[in-house]
């Protein structure tokens, strides 16, 4: 299949979208999460204690989300820039609240993505103040700019 073929043609993307993005069930041990994020088994404890972050399983079997880890090295990021524990924990909240409404926006209002002459072509569908037009993002290696059609 050609590669310069529109995107739409290959595949629903918008459905594959929602099912790259959405939650899923992959867990990991403590100590797959302690060597993925640099933060020790015991500060790991510490942090699900506090509430900072989410167990998926039982006391003695921690399991954890791979959204965890993002929390997690958001945690650790926070704390390096100096931010206290629970300042950190707070900030990598907001950002993960802030990451899920993205994650939102993208999978409520891409209609479909294709490629034209180098540019890839993103359908956002219905632009609100134009009933009548679509807002299509043009991307390329100049950067993004929209159009209304």
């Amino acid at each position: 299949m050609d590669i310069q073929q529109p995107y739409n043609q290959l595949l629903d993307f918008q459905k594959f979208s929602e099912a790259m993005m959405k939650e899923d069930n992959v867990l990991l041990g403590i100590s797959e999460l302690s060597h993925a994020t640099g933060v020790t088994p015991a500060q790991l404890r510490y942090w699900v204690s506090q509430g900072y972050i989410k167990n998926y399983g039982s006391n003695k079997k921690n399991k954890f989300s791979l959204e965890t880890v993002f929390m997690v090295r958001s945690i650790k990021i926070f704390q390096n820039q100096g931010y206290t524990l629970s300042a950190s924990a707070k900030r990598a909240a907001q950002y993960s609240d802030l990451a899920h409404k993205i994650r939102k926006m993208f999978t409520d209002r891409v209609i479909n993505v294709s490629q034209n002459d180098g540019q890839l072509l993103i359908n956002l569908g219905v632009f609100d103040a134009e009933p009548t037009q679509n807002l299509i993002a043009r991307i390329d290696d100049e950067g993004t700019k929209f159009d209304l059609i």
